[in-house]
């Protein structure tokens, strides 16, 4: 049996600066209609609306056609390729973040900053710690 995503868990958090509206927007078109988003109203220390958006796939079959989409749309998946093993956790969880401007205006993008859209991809089968195929067979 080969890696395959067995839950993808997807969190960003929207400040009252930000557009609301274009961060979901873009977060529905990469997940699909089908996936669940829950928003939580958080407040930041001067009463300001602070926005947590989260969304966890349970479906291989979802999870595996997001993580596609992803990697499809992503700009730069060499640096994701080459930076795998920095992304990897003992478990053969694989993290990735990406720059939530960015996203925001339609775009795929990694990004290293503390401003991002995480990504955590759990990771199940006989992997030994290798996502590298899971990854090859998402558009890489």
């Amino acid at each position: 049996m080969g890696s395959i995503p067995t839950q993808l868990e997807v969190e960003v958090y929207i400040h009252a600066t930000e557009s609301v509206d274009k961060v979901i927007n873009s977060l529905i078109d990469l997940l699909t209609t089908n996936a669940p988003i829950i928003i939580e109203v958080l407040y930041g220390h001067y009463g300001n609306p602070i926005y947590k958006v989260s969304s966890v796939i349970k479906d291989e079959e979802l999870a595996m056609k997001i993580i596609t989409r992803l990697c499809s749309s992503m700009t730069n998946r060499n640096q994701l390729m080459e930076t795998i093993s920095a992304r990897v956790d003992s478990g053969g969880n694989i993290f990735i973040r990406l720059d939530k401007q960015e996203f925001a205006q339609g775009h795929v993008v990694l990004s290293d900053g503390d401003d991002v859209v995480r990504i955590k991809v759990k990771v199940g089968g006989d992997n030994n710690g290798q996502v590298s195929p899971l990854l090859g067979g998402s558009g890489f």
